[in-house]
């Protein structure tokens, strides 16, 4: 994250609405070289059954359920939550009427403090999201305790490499200020299976295989921009950064920034 912004400020900005991440959506969508999307990976990992209960948590604006739903078993029972009003208020009107072959059902919900009894869920799905999180192993022991014996927990995260350590990179040598962007998230791909070891007895990681290929500089300038924590870069000239993209762009044609993302699949 970018230096000076409390954590649960920048989260609570950030996912008030979903502009800043349809944003950030629209870009992969559009460069992303492996064409299967990452959506459509993750849906083949999903080992859902009929009537059985699944609870989303961080579930920003429904993506990843669009044109989906009806590929859901019969009689199962979707809890799409967030810690943001707006996000729910979101998920709400594109869901409550969706289908008739499963039920959905929406709550804001803090993953630290689940409001759901023992062993209510056969699956949970906390995708990108965890690295957000103050208290992981608090927010890690409640969806231990919520999911059934023998349940499923999906969380997909990124690597500390890929598109992270570009920016990093970039920034540096435009800024030559190594506190502007750290770049550093909690839970990785690189510490994810220590981490998820500590609460379930099965840990798996599965990794996704992309990169993006950039060719309109101002798309990358506009993925930036719906950060709120870009606040430090724009009062010192984005136009700065914007023209070392372009000079890359320039030279080889495409923006190439590597990806690292993939999934963990916990059973408990």
């Amino acid at each position: 994250m970018l230096s000076n912004i409390n954590q649960t400020q920048y989260v609570e900005k950030q996912y008030s609405g979903d502009k800043n991440l349809s944003a950030r959506q629209s870009l992969h969508s559009k460069y992303s070289t492996n064409k299967q999307g990452f959506g459509n990976w993750l849906w083949e990992h999903y080992a859902f059954c009929e009537d059985f209960q699944i609870l989303e948590l961080g579930c920003g604006n429904g993506a990843q359920w669009e044109n989906r739903i009806n590929s859901l078993p019969i009689g199962c029972m979707v809890t799409l939550s967030d810690l943001s009003n707006g996000m729910v208020d979101i998920v709400r009107s594109k869901f409550a009427t969706q289908t008739d072959r499963a039920t959905f059902a929406f709550r804001q919900i803090d993953i630290q403090d689940i409001p759901f009894p023992d062993e209510t869920f056969d699956a949970v799905i906390a995708n990108h999201m965890l690295y957000h999180v103050p208290d992981l192993c608090k927010a890690l022991s409640e969806v231990s305790r919520v999911l059934k014996e023998g349940g499923r927990f999906y969380c997909s995260t990124n690597g500390n490499g890929g598109l992270i350590a570009f920016l990093r990179e970039a920034i540096f040598n435009v800024y030559q200020n190594t506190e502007l962007f750290k770049g550093q998230i909690t839970f990785t791909l690189q510490n994810g299976l220590e981490l998820l070891n500590g609460h379930f007895s099965n840990v798996i990681k599965f990794d996704y295989e992309d990169s993006l290929a950039i060719t309109d500089t101002q798309d990358l300038i506009d993925y930036l921009e719906s950060s709120i924590s870009m606040s430090e870069l724009r009062e010192r000239g984005i136009d700065s950064l914007y023209n070392y993209f372009e000079s890359i762009r320039k030279a080889r044609g495409t923006i190439n920034i590597p990806k690292e993302a993939g999934l963990f699949i916990s059973s408990k």
